[in-house]
């Protein structure tokens, strides 16, 4: 370890959280893997990763599929080196009410979501064990603790991943490794964004989300970042099996005002 920059992988890392992630951990001293889809876009990452003096290594795969994410943790520890550092990241949103989530859109969420972080949680395992060292994150959700209308299938994958966070600490830990997980509230990013675009007043649902926030705004990706680099960090080094929640008091804390106290 004396000398050299840690490698991390982080998994949906062209945009939001991941590119996110990808700059301030390249900030922190590593090299870092940029996995993402085929048609995703890795110059921003690319660049950030580079502006903070480290090496990037942009692989393309659909991280639902298990050879393909063998094949690249394969890649990353002969270019790269030895992997420290996993933030298990990619996933896609699908709202929509419970009758009409059909079975594509259910087998979507779970392809991605809950198998792609499976695979990569497990591969993350093969290459980390021999050495007896390392840290993963999981990138669940506010909505694995809370319910929220429209996202039935949605919270079904992302509360699956706070379980599979607590049994892989429980079963890693005497390997050395350290296992996490980050519940990100109402982020800045493109997929949230996107959920916006069949909205009849897009402003005016933005707002109402951010009314339901304590802190009155929705989070920047940088901020969902920092969290997962102090998981990822030596800072936490007796930290695990546990989530850290980035949600701006949404799910622990009544908004201002709800009850009749005015604002300071």
């Amino acid at each position: 370890m004396s000398g050299r920059r840690r490698v991390a992988v982080v998994t949906g890392a062209a945009s939001g959280i991941g590119l996110a992630t990808a700059s301030v951990l390249a900030r922190d001293g590593a090299d870092v893997a940029l996995f993402s889809r085929p048609q995703d876009d890795f110059g921003p990452a690319e660049r950030l990763v580079a502006q903070n003096g480290g090496r990037a290594l942009p692989l393309r795969l659909d991280i639902g599929d298990r050879e393909a994410v063998t094949e690249a943790f394969d890649r990353v520890e002969a270019d790269l080196g030895p992997i420290d550092l996993v933030h298990n990241n990619a996933g896609i949103s699908i709202v929509a009410p419970l009758v009409e989530t059909t079975d594509d859109m259910f087998d979507q969420l779970i392809r991605t979501n809950l198998a792609g972080s499976f695979y990569t949680l497990r591969e993350a395992a093969r290459v980390m064990q021999p050495r007896r060292r390392g840290a993963i994150v999981n990138t669940a959700s506010e909505l694995a603790i809370i319910g929220q209308a429209g996202y039935v299938a949605y919270t079904a994958t992302k509360g699956a991943i706070l379980a599979m966070t607590r049994s892989a600490a429980a079963e890693l830990s005497s390997w050395g490794i350290r296992v996490n997980a980050v519940c990100p509230g109402t982020t800045r990013t493109p997929m949230f964004l996107a959920e916006f675009d069949g909205a009849t007043d897009p402003a005016a649902e933005l707002a109402d989300n951010e009314a339901s926030v304590a802190m009155g705004r929705i989070a920047e990706p940088q901020e969902i970042a920092e969290a997962v680099a102090f998981l990822l960090s030596d800072r936490a080094g007796y930290i695990t099996g546990t989530h850290v929640v980035a949600d701006g008091g949404r799910t622990t804390c009544i908004p201002v005002g709800t009850i009749g106290v005015a604002a300071q």
